[in-house]
């Protein structure tokens, strides 16, 4: 039996339920524990709580060059947040669930964010989301959740799970593509 490559950039073992998750701090930090506090009154407020952009190091990235790629189980939801992204000049796409996210990443490689809905069947968002920030390739993708799930407990659990941001569903098109604008720029 051959060990592991490093360099392979086979993501489909992310949504493999039989392999278990990558352990999650449960108590957030008094800074994580303000985080969630001022993300919940974003929330109400402005529809988005962005928290911090990985820096990748690389130079951004032309809008028309940048994939977002939205996870959501309600494919009509992700299907408009796609098209309100695309009219922005993103090249947006759109999956079901974690596995075809995985397939996604695993063919066209890891996009520039991911809009990730949180209530999935099956594998959920934050799940998802803590084995992205377990890959070496994947870990440092931007992710903004993209869910109706708007309380500060959520909050903290997104956090605590790598999250760079919060979108609160239903969401205004402008708002959208500012979050995204924002998580993209840093």
């Amino acid at each position: 039996m051959s060990s592991p490559d490093p360099d392979d950039l086979d993501f489909t073992s992310l949504a493999e339920e039989k392999i278990p998750a990558p352990p999650v701090r449960e108590m957030p930090t008094p800074a994580e524990e303000e985080e969630a506090l001022i993300g919940a009154r974003a929330l109400g407020a402005e529809g988005f709580h962005l928290i911090a952009a990985r820096h990748t190091g690389k130079p951004p990235r032309p809008v028309a060059a940048q994939v977002i790629l939205v996870v959501d189980d309600d494919l009509p939801t992700g299907e408009l947040a796609a098209r309100v992204l695309r009219k922005a000049g993103y090249q947006a796409a759109v999956v079901g669930n974690p596995r075809d996210a995985a397939r996604h990443m695993t063919t066209l490689g890891a996009p520039a964010l991911v809009l990730l809905d949180v209530e999935m069947p099956g594998m959920g968002g934050f799940e998802f989301l803590a084995r992205m920030r377990a890959n070496k390739h994947l870990k440092d993708t931007p992710v903004v959740l993209f869910t109706a799930l708007n309380e500060r407990r959520h909050i903290v659990r997104g956090l605590l799970a790598g999250a760079d941001g919060y979108i609160a569903k239903p969401i205004s098109g402008a708002a959208l593509v500012s979050a995204v604008k924002t998580v993209l720029s840093n």
